[in-house]
């Protein structure tokens, strides 16, 4: 049934619908959003890569096309549009002071909310330590919630080295959050 909606919201969005282009994008606003965030390691510019994706998307959704689910078209748009920020500027970004937006703030004690931080941040600078190509792969898969085979088609890899590249992420992060006592 969702896929019907989403389906009949596309429709509409190609006809020129707004309103239906904006309940298609709050679908996967956060999801998204938090995706451009860890990797572009800035809340300004996950913003602006934001804007850009809707707007690549607005613009390309005469284009699109049934064939794959239109979040992984979503997030390949997201992910080539980071890629190209990436490569023109070279320089990797530091996470703003104000990452304290990224958290998910819960009703419980203030130390729970500082551990949570902390927890957080080693968690942000450990993907930081991944090679860049486990670190996508575990972002998309993460935050993006797509499947193995959606991450090959958007990061036009081989299937079983987009696994391979998961399996040594998760692996590397696992080591990483040992020696800091997190896990």
């Amino acid at each position: 049934m969702e896929d019907l909606l989403e389906y009949q919201l596309i429709i509409r969005c190609k006809n020129g619908d707004k309103s239906a282009f904006e309940q298609l994008i709050k679908n996967y606003k956060d999801q998204l959003f938090s995706y451009l965030v860890r990797l572009s390691e800035s809340r300004e510019a996950a913003e602006d890569l934001f804007q850009e994706t809707l707007i690549k998307v607005w613009t390309g959704l005469p284009a699109y096309r049934e064939k794959s689910r239109f979040s992984s078209w979503l997030f390949a748009i997201a992910h080539n549009l980071a890629m190209d920020s990436y490569r023109k500027k070279k320089v990797r970004r530091k996470i703003n002071d104000d990452s304290d937006d990224l958290l998910i703030y819960s009703k419980e004690s203030h130390i729970h909310e500082y551990e949570s931080r902390e927890i957080k941040m080693i968690i942000m600078e450990s993907l930081k330590m991944l090679p860049e190509k486990q670190r996508n792969v575990f972002l998309l898969r993460q935050h993006g919630e797509l499947s193995f085979k959606e991450i090959a088609e958007i990061t036009n890899q081989p299937l079983n080295t987009v696994l391979s590249h998961m399996h040594y992420a998760v692996k590397k992060l696992r080591i990483i959050l040992r020696d800091k006592n997190v896990i």
